[in-house]
């Protein structure tokens, strides 16, 4: 493995924050043939993301090579992950909330439970950082490792006020398992090239760009009523199906029952589940929703006789359905 540059930690902080406060480093230019590429960037399912008990954790700053309270470093090849948040008009968004979590070189995630893959108590896991004036974002982190099937890949969340968040994922260029990764393959050809950044390994720390684009919300597209309509708690029942086992993998267990609060927020439904944080649910049709965040489902309400909201479905791609009743 190459040499990493030493850097010393709070050195690489405060240039992280001086980026952030649009202190460093200049905006990205896009040309008029780069415009089509300012379509909302592909969505995809969330994944396992970092319970509540992990997001609390003090250290979430962008630089996931080090974890407070712990003298070591992050077992893996250090590399910088930075981009820009853009409009659907190309234009920076400043402000803009960008999440990211991965797994470790070893290919777990910090916040994964069970016994499959190795722990590095060094590995930060999961980062936030806030946009400058550009847009910009940077972090500092280590070449995910593989688990399963899955392609080479880092979580995103990105969040934003008056703008629909995304949930999505970057992949490296040049990977085998991208040929064969069952997630980005659902994607077209063009989607591909969007959701995938090319290693520079000619900086003195390799670097890899992403760019991401959020739509910004339509005022009154889904009138406050027609939201109540969903707003409430909902028990989903997932014993003995494979909900149970995905659930007690990445929340601990057992797990025999989702709990779901569904809420609206300036205009938009919102999703919270056991133990995850709220995420934004999507419009597809009367009483179905897209649920990217649990696991890329669709979210189906049931009413009764009297036109009344009284029961969920999540369905997944597979056909796999968890089922629950409003309370």
């Amino acid at each position: 493995m190459e040499k990493q540059p030493n850097i010393p930690r709070r050195s690489w902080l405060r240039l992280s924050v001086g980026l952030a406060a649009g202190t460093v480093g200049t905006a990205f230019t896009l040309t008029d043939a780069d415009k089509d590429r300012c379509a909302v960037t592909p969505r995809q399912e969330l994944g396992p993301f970092p319970t509540m008990q992990f997001r609390s954790q003090a250290d979430h700053d962008v630089d996931l090579t080090q974890l407070t309270g712990q003298a070591g470093i992050a077992t893996g090849e250090v590399i910088i992950v930075k981009g820009q948040i853009l409009d659907t008009s190309c234009q920076p968004i400043a402000g803009a909330i960008v999440e990211i979590w991965q797994a470790n070189h070893h290919g777990k995630y910090r916040h994964e439970y069970g016994d499959s893959g190795q722990s590095d108590p060094n590995f930060q896991g999961w980062a936030q950082a806030v946009t400058n004036a550009n847009g910009e974002y940077q972090f500092k982190t280590i070449l995910p490792g593989l688990y399963g099937h899955r392609a080479r890949h880092i979580h995103y969340k990105v969040a934003k006020r008056g703008y629909h968040e995304l949930v999505t994922q970057l992949y490296f260029d040049g990977e085998d398992r991208n040929r064969t990764d069952e997630i980005l393959n659902s994607f077209t050809h063009e989607e591909q090239m969007r959701l995938t950044g090319k290693l520079d390994k000619t900086t003195p720390t390799p670097t890899i760009e992403f760019t991401i684009n959020l739509d910004k919300v339509q005022v009154g597209a889904l009138p406050a009523k027609v939201l109540a309509d969903y707003t409430g708690e909902y028990v989903l029942q997932a014993k003995g199906t494979d909900y149970e086992q995905l659930l007690n993998t990445f929340l601990g267990g057992p797990y025999d029952k989702v709990t779901m609060q569904v809420e609206q927020q300036d205009g938009l439904l919102y999703l919270t589940t056991t133990k995850a944080p709220k995420a934004e649910l999507f419009w597809k049709a009367k009483d179905q929703f897209d649920a990217a965040s649990f696991y890329d489902t669709v979210l189906t309400f049931g009413r009764n006789a009297a036109g009344k909201v009284v029961s969920a479905t999540f369905r997944a791609r597979d056909g796999q359905e968890l089922h629950g009743t409003r309370v």
